[in-house]
């Protein structure tokens, strides 16, 4: 057993240890006492039910504080997919009037306002030229005609698509369809934008189960207001699942297994924390709703709950 503790003094003194120096590295011109908490401080120790954590410390543990609230259990539904290559809002420019292409300002690819010339057509027989304009905002898609092509008032010159909202197609598993509905929310990202969060909302689930993959298609609209999602381009979606009834929910990180309890640790006062049990109702990957233990107002250890744990626990051993 004395081994046993050495050990782990020293595995989480080696953490610790990789800690501080990479908190310390980030300073411009670190000095001995930034190096070397103060031993006569003390860094976590015990009083009485209470743990005593210097300000210090907790920054070096990167404590971060969260009020424990009343709200649904979040989980997300990780699902792969494609903006499809159809749009919902498309338009035809048309020529008013019967002649022959004499100059094309745009090109497929090309972003065009309402009211934009997008070419310019000559009458054979008067020669006036006459502006064709694009009808609405949106992308170039298709283009049927080129300079000296004749063009007349019912074929189509160009078709205009509005992208700022896309939809895109994606595939579930049988087990997570109960909790996919319409309307529900989706967020979307793409590899080619790693920082960006496009937002949709689930707008149809097929009624069909494909027998080789066991998975349903569903189709999502996404609102893409920059216009920086293509067509056809490959994109990861998160279904978000919230639960009807509300929870003292907290984060995940904030749980933590002491021996055969579940704590979090509230603050009481400025670096004084206590470890309160608690007693796990429901969680996800990211939430965990707690049943018994805190109450809704309580500020608790979100962030560096495993470290505080860790530190907590080495200091025990040393006394012993």
């Amino acid at each position: 057993m004395k081994n046993f503790k050495i050990i782990f003094v020293v595995i989480v003194s080696f953490i610790f240890g990789v800690s501080a120096a990479n908190f310390f590295f980030k300073k411009d011109q670190p000095n001995q006492e930034q190096q070397k908490l103060s031993e006569e401080e003390g860094n976590v120790h015990y009083k009485g039910e209470e743990v005593h954590v210097n300000e210090k410390y907790q920054q070096l543990l990167n404590v971060e504080m969260f009020e424990v609230k009343k709200a649904p259990l979040i989980k997300k539904i990780d699902v792969t997919g494609q903006i499809a290559q159809d749009v919902e809002n498309i338009s035809n420019v048309l020529a008013p009037g019967a002649g022959i292409m004499t100059e094309c300002r745009t090109q497929v690819g090309a972003f065009v306002k309402k009211d934009d010339v997008v070419c310019l057509i000559k009458d054979e027989g008067n020669g006036v030229l006459t502006e064709v304009k694009s009808p609405r905002s949106g992308v170039i898609i298709a283009d049927f005609h080129k300079v000296g092509d004749k063009v007349d008032t019912v074929s189509e010159i160009h078709t205009v698509a509005d992208i700022s909202r896309l939809w895109a197609n994606f595939d579930i598993y049988e087990k997570d369809v109960a909790q996919v509905k319409l309307s529900q929310k989706i967020l979307v990202h793409s590899i080619a934008y790693l920082d960006i969060e496009f937002e949709g909302e689930i707008v149809f689930i097929s009624p069909r189960v494909d027998e080789m993959s066991r998975t349903i298609k569903i189709r999502a609209l996404i609102k893409n207001s920059e216009n920086l999602l293509k067509l056809g381009m490959f994109v990861n979606g998160q279904i978000v699942s919230k639960s009807d009834d509300e929870y003292l929910t907290v984060p995940a990180s904030a749980v933590q297994t002491m021996g055969d309890k579940m704590v979090v640790f509230v603050k009481i006062d400025e670096g004084k924390f206590r470890p309160q049990e608690v007693y796990v109702k429901a969680e996800t990957a990211d939430q965990v709703a707690l049943s018994d233990g805190i109450k809704e107002g309580d500020s608790i250890v979100s962030k560096g709950a495993f470290l505080l744990k860790s530190a907590l626990l080495a200091d025990q051993l040393e006394e012993e």
